[in-house]
C-alpha cells in the first residue's frame, strides 16, 4: 500500500514538473509576441516603365516609422531618429498587409499595414539612449477659458475662438480625445465673475459635474498679439503646470491660430506620453500567486498579462498543487499595474508581502 501511494505521488511529482515547463514556455513567449501596427498608410507613385513595386512599400514603411515614432516618442527625442535608414527600419518590422491597391490615372496607389516588433523596437531606441512611451488613447474633459486683457472680456466655450478651432487640428499619432462640454449657464456665471483672477480659481466644482478622471483646463491671456497659454493637467492622477507663450501672433489670423493649436496639442500629447513612459532598466519584478486549483482564473489571468503593454513578459516560477507563482516583467510602476490588471477584473490582495489573486 505505502509502495502506491509512493508511486502515485511520483506520477503526481513529474505532471507537475511536465506542466510547469508547458506554462513556462506559453507564457513567455505570449507576452513577447506584441507589436506596435500603424495602419492605413497610403502611398503613391507613378506607374512608368521605372515602377518598382518594392521601392513604394520601402517608402510604407519609412512613413509608418515616422507615425509611429511620433506616437511613442516626445518631441525632443525624433531628431534623434531622423537619419534613420530603411535597411534598419525594415529589421524593426515584423509583418505588413498590403489593405487596397489600385491603379489611377498612371499611379499606382496602396494603403499598407505595418507591424512593428517591439522588443526589436525598444532595443534599438535604447542604443539611442531613448525611451518609448506606450501609444494608449485617452479621452480628456477640455475646458477653455478665453480673457481678452485689451477689451477686459471674458469667453468660456461658445465665443472661444480656441474652443472652436481645437478640432480642426488633427494629425494621425495623436493620442488625446478632448470632450469639450456644452456652455453650462451656471459655470459661466461663476467663471466670468473670477476670470480676473482665474488662475488662482478652483475648478473642482466644475469639474465634478462631469465626472471626468482626466482633464485639461487651458487658461488663455490675451494681449494685443502676445498671447499666453496657462494649463492645469490631470492625467492618471500625475498633475503638471504649464506655461507656453507666443509672442507676435494674431489670434484672429487663422495661420497663427492652427500653428498655436497645434505647438499645444503637441505639448499635451508629450506629457501624456511621460505618464506612459517605458522603464525596462528599472523595473522590478512582479510576484503574484493564484490557487493552482483554479485553472479558469489563471488562464484569465495569462490572457491579461498578454493582453497588458507594459508586461514585457512572465514566468511561471513556482508551480505545486497549492498555487501557481508568476514572475511578471513590468515596465512601469507596480502601484500602475495594479490599476491597469483591475481594469480587466482581475483583484489582488497586496496586504502581505506575497501578492495574490483574489
Amino acid at each position: 500500500m505505502l509502495f502506491v501511494k509512493k508511486k502515485k505521488l511520483n506520477y503526481l511529482y513529474i505532471f507537475f514538473v511536465i506542466l510547469n515547463f508547458i506554462f513556462i514556455e506559453f507564457s513567455t513567449s505570449k507576452a513577447k509576441a506584441k507589436t506596435f501596427v500603424i495602419s492605413k498608410i497610403e502611398v503613391e507613385e507613378k506607374y512608368n516603365l521605372n515602377f518598382n513595386k518594392q521601392k513604394v512599400i520601402d517608402r510604407g514603411f519609412n512613413n509608418a516609422f515616422i507615425d509611429l515614432s511620433q506616437m511613442i516618442l516626445e518631441e525632443k527625442d525624433l531628431n534623434k531618429i531622423q537619419s534613420t535608414s530603411i535597411d534598419d527600419i525594415k529589421k524593426l518590422v515584423d509583418s505588413f498587409s498590403i489593405l487596397d491597391e489600385k491603379f489611377i490615372d498612371q499611379k499606382y496607389k496602396t494603403i499598407i499595414e505595418v507591424e512593428f516588433d517591439r522588443q526589436k523596437l525598444i532595443k534599438f531606441l535604447s542604443s539611442k539612449n531613448i525611451t518609448l512611451s506606450i501609444p494608449k488613447k485617452i479621452d480628456v474633459l477640455f475646458l477653455p477659458v478665453l480673457v481678452d486683457s485689451e477689451t477686459n472680456s471674458f469667453s468660456y466655450i461658445n465665443d472661444n475662438i480656441i474652443a472652436t478651432n481645437w478640432k480642426n487640428i488633427k494629425k494621425n499619432y495623436f493620442q488625446i480625445n478632448y470632450i469639450l462640454p456644452n456652455e453650462d449657464a451656471e459655470d459661466y456665471l461663476t467663471l466670468k465673475n473670477n476670470f480676473k483672477n482665474i488662475e488662482n480659481f478652483n475648478f473642482t466644482k466644475i469639474l465634478k459635474k462631469y465626472n471626468f478622471e482626466n482633464y485639461i483646463i487651458l487658461i488663455i491671456f490675451k494681449n494685443k498679439n502676445d498671447i499666453k497659454f496657462f494649463s492645469k493637467i490631470n492625467f492618471d492622477d500625475k498633475f503638471f503646470i504649464l506655461n507656453k507663450k507666443f509672442i507676435n501672433k494674431n489670434i484672429e489670423n487663422n495661420s497663427d491660430l492652427s500653428l498655436m493649436i497645434l505647438n499645444l496639442k503637441k505639448i499635451f500629447e508629450d506629457n501624456w506620453k511621460t505618464v506612459n513612459k517605458m522603464s525596462p532598466s528599472t523595473s522590478v519584478p512582479i510576484r503574484l500567486s493564484i490557487d493552482s486549483s483554479d485553472i479558469k482564473k489563471s488562464i484569465k489571468l495569462e490572457n491579461t498579462l498578454s493582453n497588458l503593454d507594459f508586461v514585457s513578459s512572465y514566468e511561471i516560477e513556482k508551480f505545486d498543487n497549492n498555487e501557481i507563482v508568476y514572475k511578471i516583467y513590468y515596465s512601469s510602476s507596480p502601484k500602475k499595474f495594479l490599476k491597469d490588471i483591475l481594469s480587466y477584473d482581475i483583484n489582488v490582495d497586496i496586504s502581505s508581502t506575497n501578492w495574490k489573486v483574489k
